[in-house]
């Protein structure tokens, strides 16, 4: 395999509403779509259509959720046969409310499997033997484990912080489990939410502080998404690089950041290009995916072809 993922996995129920209401407000429900997502699985989806070989590990229920989860993967020739099942448990999923300008919010129903993985449940000769092991830290201690797992085997890691501080912990993994798990990640990529939450930095200009955070813990490649305003990393010599976000007309902006990811994973390890140019065709596959519904609508090599040689700043 190029790249094994564990991480985050959803149904997304999609409700694309006139606009997001104030407290006490309502809002109409103009359209409504289901959807595979999860970040993680987002993340995977990419490297796939795009042409890498890969695999998921996670838990579901034998329930429908779980089964369309199931077959989303297979759909996307993604490996599934490592996904744990349970015979009674609810499959998580998500509803993610989007306006028209494709400003959204999410709501999460955990079901009652996919936090309860455990690092006994899971298979890590499949990590053992991939390229690139992929993680978002969820469940955390089967997240973990693979990451010592891929180390230990001589494997690239990466981890993405899909979320705030709070979101995380809400999911069981703390700061302190955060910063612990950085010795054993090649590419740390989080949003930018979740840099101000670890590091005490209050905007994007501060960037450099929290580099400076991360290298008391971390040697590795920081690589942040800056939402908007594109993306910065810093390679292991602290050389830092900048890439502005491409400009398009977003119709639903879910998913950007985790094809941002993908193609990134895509480029830099399984085509070995440089830094730089990989995170610039990550630009692309994210902006490709702001251009219609939903987490998946992420381009394969032939759409991001044409889509880049159209592309007009």
């Amino acid at each position: 395999m190029d790249v094994v993922g564990l991480g985050t996995f959803a149904m997304d129920i999609l409700q694309k509403v006139n606009k997001l209401p104030r407290e006490d407000d309502f809002c109409m429900i103009e359209d409504r779509e289901y959807l595979p997502g999860g970040s993680g699985t987002n993340v995977i989806s990419q490297v796939a259509k795009l042409g890498g070989t890969s695999a998921y590990i996670g838990k579901v229920g034998e329930d429908e959720v779980g089964k369309q989860i199931i077959a989303s993967l297979d759909d996307e020739n993604i490996d599934s046969s490592h996904m744990v099942i349970s015979p009674n448990g609810t499959s998580i999923y998500t509803e993610i409310i989007i306006d028209r300008e494709g400003k959204k919010f999410i709501m999460l129903n955990m079901g009652d499997v996919a936090a309860s993985l455990t690092a006994d449940e899971v298979d890590y000769t499949v990590v053992e033997n991939t390229d690139v092991y992929f993680t978002d830290l969820f469940p955390k201690d089967a997240a973990i484990e693979g990451l010592k797992k891929a180390k230990e085997a001589g494997k690239t890691t990466v981890v993405n912080l899909q979320t705030g501080l709070e979101s995380m912990e809400s999911l069981g993994c703390t700061k302190d489990n955060i910063l612990d798990a950085l010795k054993y990640i090649d590419v740390f990529s989080p949003c930018f939410n979740g840099v101000m939450d670890i590091t005490g930095i209050k905007n994007k200009e501060e960037i450099g502080k929290a580099k400076d955070f991360f290298r008391q813990y971390f040697s590795g490649t920081l690589l942040f998404t800056l939402g908007s305003d594109g993306a910065a990393a810093f390679d292991k010599a602290d050389r830092q690089i900048f890439v502005e976000a491409k400009k398009v007309n977003a119709v639903d902006t879910t998913g950007a950041g985790d094809s941002f990811l993908g193609g990134f994973i895509y480029s830099y390890f399984t085509e070995g290009k440089a830094l730089e140019e990989a995170m610039d065709f990550a630009t692309f596959c994210a902006a490709y995916t702001c251009t219609g519904i939903g987490a998946r609508y992420a381009p394969n090599k032939a759409q991001l072809k044409q889509f880049m040689e159209s592309y007009e700043v």
